[in-house]
């Protein structure tokens, strides 16, 4: 790719990038959101057409204006924002509309159909039945069904957009075997990440862009993680992890014996004010269906919740926000954002009794409140008239949070906050937490990423099969006991 320039209305995404990939080789591609990566790859696939530059392949210059055509060139895509039909099976997502040509012949076999997607499915190690309709799939799920598509098209050049932010540590693994066998194979693999720890164990490579530019191309191996932090970001960065642990306060949140269906077994704990308390466990361990019983989206057949003394019983997650508590999702995109509406809508839509004015919506007062959190979480670009669809990943995340702080939530239960969301903002948002917890509030952290689950939190219940397999206080969690008690290994069989 040389001299690519791309630009929105507002925004000039990309300004004259140059990035060049070798067969068997797996390049990373840092940057902070909105630095450009994502656009940069789209281009690459199809999905955006460059205003200026070129794209070569073996020498000979080719233009995809389609993904289709990105496909018929061997470039195959996997984007953080899901592409998948969600009311078809996994199979027909797998093989009937995963077809390079973009057509079908013949009549569908499902049986055969379902035996393709489940070859597919075993020869990557993914335990998703074929069979299961994509919208009831979790986030961790509809990720490794997206990767095993693009695996099954036998890729050139194939790109990965954060393909681990929702996965377990196990699944992890099973992917960079994946990717491994790829790039044996002689693919070239772009790897989007804001991971370090994986960055340095799979890739060979690294392009840095910031603001649309790229400051800087290394050999993994020679460079290290405070020169790329600094690259991204253009400035030293703070401690990444500012926690200022006090002593907890009165009892915020208490669950007892909560059950829902096979997902969740007789759940109990409790939250205090001031208090983060970590919630780890592998994928289908139950914590999501758990958290989403709590503020009443899900049904639960038996137990209780009491939120500051008080008995609970929510109805909708709209009651459990009147009580004070708050559900940021792991899914923004689904359940989260109305990405067609302005900044400015999404946040008022949970509290429009702070913008109205006899009855009518004050949009001044809405915008000034709008500014108020774009100040205060640093987001960019600090538009209140722009569409959330239209912010990058930790854009799209910060809007979220900020809807639900502006609401006056005295407790916060955050499902992935960080899921694909660059180191910087990760550090504003980790900022963002501690200080709500420093002022009385209380957080219920759901993580699948360990450093941030052992540098953030107070105390860690740890759940599998949809149980509490144990709980760690700080001072005596680190990641192999997490790991272990996930895996259903007694922690105290673990050294010192």
């Amino acid at each position: 790719m040389k001299g690519i320039e791309k630009s929105f209305p507002g925004i000039h995404a990309l300004r004259g990038v140059d990035l060049e990939l070798f067969p068997g080789e797996v390049h990373v591609l840092l940057g902070e959101n909105g630095a450009g990566k994502s656009t940069l790859m789209k281009v690459l696939a199809g999905v955006y057409q460059a205003d200026s530059g070129g794209i070569e392949m073996e020498g000979r210059p080719v233009r995809p204006r389609s993904t289709l055509e990105a496909r018929g060139l061997g470039v195959v895509m996997v984007m953080q924002e899901f592409n998948l039909i969600p009311d078809l099976s996994v199979a027909e997502n797998l093989v009937l509309i995963n077809r390079p040509e973009g057509r079908l012949s013949g009549l569908v076999n499902k049986k055969n159909m379902e035996a393709k997607a489940r070859d597919i499915l075993e020869r990557l190690g993914i335990n998703v039945a074929p069979g299961r309709v994509v919208r009831r799939l979790s986030v961790a799920e509809k990720q490794l069904v997206e990767i095993a598509k693009a695996a099954g098209l036998s890729a050139r050049v194939l790109v990965l957009d954060e393909p681990t932010a929702a996965l377990s540590e196990a699944e992890v693994g099973r992917l960079f075997r994946l990717i491994r066998d790829l790039k044996a194979r002689g693919a070239a693999i772009v790897y989007i990440s804001h991971r370090f720890e994986e960055i340095y164990e799979i890739g060979d490579r690294v392009t840095v862009l910031r603001d649309g530019e790229r400051v800087g191309s290394h050999l993994i191996d020679s460079v290290g993680e405070r020169e790329l932090i600094c690259e991204m970001a253009g400035r030293e960065l703070a401690d990444l992890y500012p926690r200022r642990r006090v002593a907890p306060g009165e009892e915020a949140l208490a669950v007892r014996g909560i059950s829902v269906g096979d997902e969740v077994k007789s759940v109990s704990f409790t939250l205090r004010r001031g208090e983060i308390l970590g919630l780890g466990g592998l994928m289908g361990a139950g914590r999501t269906a758990l958290a989403k019983a709590i503020i009443g989206a899900v049904f639960a057949r038996e137990g209780e919740v009491s939120v500051f003394g008080r008995r609970a019983w929510f109805s909708s997650p709209r009651a459990a926000l009147e009580a004070g508590v708050a559900y940021l999702t792991e899914d923004r995109k689904d359940e989260g954002l109305f990405l067609g509406k302005s900044l400015a809508w999404n946040l008022s839509i949970s509290d429009l009794a702070g913008v109205v004015r006899r009855g009518i919506i004050d949009f001044q007062a809405e915008k000034e409140r709008a500014r108020e959190y774009i100040g205060k979480l640093r987001i960019s670009p600090p538009d209140p008239d722009k569409a959330a669809g239209t912010f990058s990943g930790g854009g799209q995340q910060k809007i979220l949070l900020a809807r639900w702080l502006a609401s006056g939530p005295g407790i916060l239960i955050l499902d992935e906050p960080t899921r694909g969301v660059d180191v910087g903002a990760k550090a504003e948002i980790y900022s963002i937490m501690d200080g709500f917890v420093g002022q009385g509030g209380a957080v219920l952290l759901i993580s699948s990423d360990l450093p941030e689950l052992l540098a953030m939190s107070d105390r860690i219940a740890v759940m599998r099969e949809g149980a509490i397999q144990g709980e760690l206080e700080f001072g005596r969690f680190d990641q192999e006991r997490v790991v272990a008690m996930a895996a259903g290994v007694d922690p105290s069989s673990i050294s010192d």
